[in-house]
């Protein structure tokens, strides 16, 4: 975003942002667009860095955003939950906040006022890059162009070591079953014999 675009965006929302997050904006992090450019879409939610994406977040409902978020807050993301992360232009760090329409599960002190949750904006950016990092791997694992592998060297090993162990037990059969057979055919060639005395 270029100065003129900041200025403009100050002017459209009535609010003016603070130094770091004005740096910010000018020189958005490669690594973060690097990010958007492998999940395939233009900007990353939780961190907008265009001025129609900030403007039209923080203009869309003013009043919903002032009732969760105080006056002195811009928004400068959402999680596509429903929740907001803002920063508090009047932070010299610029620390974030974060609400939306789930009470009770924000950040607040013992009276309820609320708490940030990252205490500085570079805080909130590794927040992000986790994040998202997280979700490209999430996503390689599911892809379904990787190179099939059959099940793990554990399933392979397993079976070969059941094999051992059942090589026993079909020789230790086998030896039985011919004990056995050697008496019976002895037997029956006795009877053979004894058979027509009898007769």
């Amino acid at each position: 975003m270029t100065e003129t675009e900041i200025q403009e965006l100050e002017t459209k929302t009535g609010c003016q942002l603070p130094a770091v997050y004005r740096e910010l904006l000018l020189n958005y992090p490669q690594r973060l667009t690097d990010l958007a450019t492998t999940l395939g879409i233009e900007e990353l939610e939780l961190l907008y860095h265009s001025r129609d994406s900030l403007a039209r977040v923080n203009g869309e409902d003013p009043e919903y955003l002032r009732s969760i978020f105080p006056p002195h807050c811009f928004v400068i993301g959402e999680n596509g939950n429903g929740d907001y992360y803002a920063i508090d232009t009047q932070s010299a760090d610029g620390v974030v906040y974060m609400s939306g329409p789930h009470w009770g599960e924000y950040p607040e002190d013992a009276e309820g006022k609320p708490l940030p949750y990252d205490d500085s904006l570079q805080e909130y950016i590794e927040f992000v890059v986790h994040v998202y990092e997280e979700a490209i791997q999430f996503e390689s694992e599911l892809d379904d162009t990787t190179v099939y592998r059959p099940p793990g060297m554990l399933t392979e090993y397993f079976s070969i070591a059941l094999s051992l162990l059942l090589m026993p037990i079909l020789l230790l059969l086998m030896l039985c079953s011919l004990l056995l057979t050697g008496p019976f055919v002895l037997l029956m060639r006795l009877w053979d014999r004894i058979r027509p005395l009898k007769g």
